[in-house]
């Protein structure tokens, strides 16, 4: 049984209790070699006696290195950052780093109380993914000028202060909305909304230039009320349905903002009585797992989350190794189109 101390359990208790020195019990922590493989076992259960706690910032401050890289995400409901911080994890594991995480929940007050929480626990990095309001002064405020930053997906909002800069890992949002939106076009579509997502969100306004590129190149005249704006959810996107068929009554086909909108306006063209990849046609963006066995299979753009997220952690890790060069050139990773059933062609009417 762990004994119930009104302080923390240091590593003088558990080399007092083994009868053993200080730095043996570090170098157990560390996972030395050098230490006989009974005395190793007889640490470890000491500290599982006593309920020892390693303080990873403490020793993180002491060796004036750390094994933490912070990941903030501002919508974890959202498969495909799921996905993202997963491929995060995975990398950082396989360089012995281990992954803290946050969550603004697209709030940017709640993203600044998180990253500076974060920043107590001294971490080698920090990759975030901005809440839609975030701002270039807001972020710099929160972690001062020497943590080292990767900024993905969104760009940051307002002017950087002087001397704070970051990294950047985007998608190739404008020329891959432009490829769903010709995809739409080949098939017979030109009735195209575009659907979803906030038209402040830098990945959002990016999306709807290139879908209107690819009217201007059709000769389509874009009608405004043909951008329907949603939160990028499924829940909020089911509901904005009928403000898409109020609009525009004889849409038949939608580029969306994200798979998760997609998705949700399936379920919304069914409470219409419109069949998707059927008698409507629909595009997502990013290819989570669900897009492939949905009802229809979904066309999408590919992003893969996970490798991105295995890419902003390689990014961070470059960064802060030794010696390492840092050049802060915005990186932009490509898109592919995959096609599924749900992009039906228009010659159903």
């Amino acid at each position: 049984m762990p004994l119930h101390r009104s302080r923390r359990v240091t590593l003088t208790d558990v080399a007092q209790a083994c009868g053993v020195s200080r730095a043996t019990v570090s170098l157990v922590l560390r996972g030395s070699p050098l230490v006989h493989a009974e005395t190793r076992a007889r640490v470890e259960a000491e500290m599982l006696r006593q309920g020892y706690v390693y303080n990873r910032a403490a020793a993180n401050l002491r060796q004036r290195v750390s094994s933490t890289v912070a990941l903030v995400i501002n919508d974890l409901s959202n498969p495909f950052f799921a996905e993202f911080a997963a491929g995060v994890d995975e990398a950082l594991g396989e360089r012995g780093y281990v992954t803290l995480l946050g969550c603004s929940n697209e709030s940017a007050e709640r993203e600044r109380i998180v990253l500076g929480s974060l920043v107590q626990q001294h971490p080698a990095a920090i990759i975030l993914s901005p809440a839609e309001d975030s701002t270039a002064a807001g972020v710099a405020a929160a972690l001062g000028p020497r943590t080292p930053l990767l900024v993905f997906n969104r760009a940051l909002g307002g002017t950087a202060p002087t001397g704070f800069q970051f990294d950047f890992l985007g998608l190739a949002n404008r020329s891959g909305a432009r490829l769903a939106t010709e995809h739409l076009l080949a098939r017979g579509h030109r009735r195209i909304v575009f659907f979803g997502g906030h038209a402040d969100s830098s990945s959002c306004r990016e999306r709807r230039l290139g879908y209107q590129d690819a009217l201007a190149a059709a000769g389509i005249a874009l009608d405004p009320a043909w951008m329907i704006e949603s939160a990028p959810t499924r829940l909020d996107a089911c509901a904005r349905t009928a403000a898409l068929f109020a609009a525009v009554p004889d849409a038949t086909a939608a580029v969306c903002y994200n798979d998760a909108v997609a998705l949700g306006l399936m379920l919304g063209l069914a409470h219409h009585g419109r069949r998707p990849g059927v008698d409507f046609a629909l595009t997502g963006f990013d290819d989570i797992p669900e897009a492939a066995v949905s009802m229809p299979p979904l066309t999408t753009l590919c992003a893969d989350p996970r490798e991105r997220g295995r890419q902003a952690a390689q990014i961070v890790l470059a960064q802060v190794a030794p010696g390492g060069a840092v050049s802060h050139a915005p990186v932009i990773a490509p898109v592919r189109l995959v096609e599924r059933e749900s992009s039906c062609h228009a010659d159903f009417r």
